[in-house]
């Protein structure tokens, strides 16, 4: 292979992935600023209000990762038929995923409206608290039917090769939210005054704005204008239903996994003190952002895989995957200066607290190394996502978090009394083990032959 065709490779890697990384930037970006205006409500339960909206978000946080259950299924099918010229089937496909969507979102809303108090009381919302978090939530969960259409149109049309139309409409979104944050919650001329509800209809409202132009851009780019393919199209088709939850299934298990044993982690961590609670919350923010690039990369790699597996390029694909690879390192290292060398600084942008500062510099300095294992996760996922094979990543991940870090992080921080140092030595520990299964299982080769 010629030092040019890989130079093409990385390029064409990034024109995918780039659209996907600034999207991740500026959803982070949004939530900060959707706090920032939350907490600037005058109100003397700030405390408790935000609390409240922090338990409500945590809600959504965990569902909205159903949306994987349709997202996933439909990259890998849809860029699967794009490579093998099956542009019919894509019409098809595409209806069932969003008919599919739907569904799923509106059992979703049924089912936290039913269950919202108990839900609310098993994570620890009581009093005033379980109020604010409540009417919180009790509206923005209304969007998330609009949410999973969203998202599942989104990963259709990136399925296709297209990644810049589902940034601009997630740009777009983005900033009607944050316009329309302010004008919600304080109020002005004939708009009034709506507190911190207003921010959960400022997020209701830009996702409802966001479907609209999602329904556009898939008449657009999927459907070229034509009603008459739409029309020709249109059919229930239960099998095709269950190939795409069949294949989002074991991607949304391991997403429901992170989040579940990310508010573990949070307990463990309190055994050592809140000092460590705190140091945790911030560096977990700070290597946030490292997986801004590579969550971008996963997609890139996704859609790559699948296309080409649909023209029977296995060569091709990993050709994508070891250039890939490179690219995820790359952004690693040059991580690796600010988060261990200057951990303390970055520690100092968020909180003055010595004790929190030289417990999350260790922090940073004890986790970020695993950060070069986590490159397989990344583009090997992606692979096993493109590829419609997503069991492996899944067992990798429930093996390395519920086998390996939980267990080990309790024992340290709760039955020998360690310090922090060894909690966070326990996820080094599992994002190795994590990178090893995911690399001998893809070594194996069996995602080269999947049938989709």
């Amino acid at each position: 292979m010629t030092d040019r065709f890989k130079k093409q490779n990385i390029f064409i890697i990034l024109d995918l992935a780039w659209p996907v990384m600034f999207s991740q930037l500026l959803q982070t970006l949004l939530q900060i600023v959707d706090l920032y205006f939350i907490s600037n409500i005058h109100t003397k339960e700030i405390v408790e209000l935000v609390s409240g909206v922090g338990f409500s978000t945590s809600i959504i946080g965990v569902f909205i990762v159903f949306s994987q259950l349709t997202a996933t299924g439909s990259i890998a099918i849809i860029s699967r038929r794009i490579g093998e010229e099956k542009k019919d089937e894509v019409f098809s496909i595409t209806e069932q995923a969003l008919i599919l969507a739907i569904i799923v979102g509106l059992l979703i809303v049924l089912g936290v409206f039913i269950f919202m108090d108990p839900l609310l009381n098993i994570i620890g919302a009581k009093g005033i608290v379980h109020d604010f978090s409540k009417n919180y939530l009790g509206i923005v969960i209304l969007g998330i039917p609009f949410m999973f259409f969203n998202l599942t149109g989104r990963a259709i049309i990136q399925a296709i090769g297209d990644t810049k139309t589902p940034m601009i409409i997630f740009v777009t979104m983005n900033i009607i939210n944050i316009l329309l944050d302010p004008l919600l919650i304080y109020g002005y001329g004939i708009i009034p005054e709506l507190g911190y509800k207003g921010a959960a209809l400022a997020t209701l409202l830009s996702n409802i704005v966001a479907c609209i132009f999602m329904i556009y851009a898939i008449f657009l780019k999927i459907y070229y204008k034509s009603f008459k393919r739409i029309i020709q199209s249109f059919k229930i088709e239960i099998m095709v239903m269950i190939k795409i939850i069949k294949i989002g299934f074991y991607s949304a298990i391991q997403a429901i996994s992170r989040p579940i044993t990310g508010l573990l982690m949070y307990k463990i961590a309190s055994y050592t003190g809140n000092n460590s609670v705190a140091a945790f919350t911030i560096g977990g923010r700070i290597i946030d952002l490292v997986f801004i690039i590579l969550m971008g990369l996963t997609t890139a790699i996704s859609v790559l895989t699948g296309q080409n597996l649909g023209k029977g390029d296995v060569k091709t694909v990993e050709s994508y995957i070891k250039d890939g690879l490179k690219i995820a390192m790359l952004n690693v290292i040059i991580f690796l200066v600010p988060c261990v060398i200057f951990s303390e600084v970055l520690m100092k942008l968020f909180i003055d607290d010595l004790n929190v500062i030289t417990i999350g510099s260790n922090y940073l300095r004890i986790v970020y190394p695993g950060m070069f294992f986590v490159i397989f996760q990344v583009i090997y996922g992606g692979a096993f996502m493109g590829s419609g094979d997503t069991f492996p990543p899944m067992v990798a991940s429930l093996v390395s978090n519920w086998c390996f870090k939980i267990p080990i992080a309790y024992i340290f921080a709760e039955i020998l009394d360690k310090r922090a140092n060894w909690v966070w030595f326990a996820i080094s520990i599992s994002i190795l083990v994590e990178a090893i299964i995911i690399i001998f299982w893809f070594r194996k080769g069996s995602w080269k032959n999947k049938k989709v």
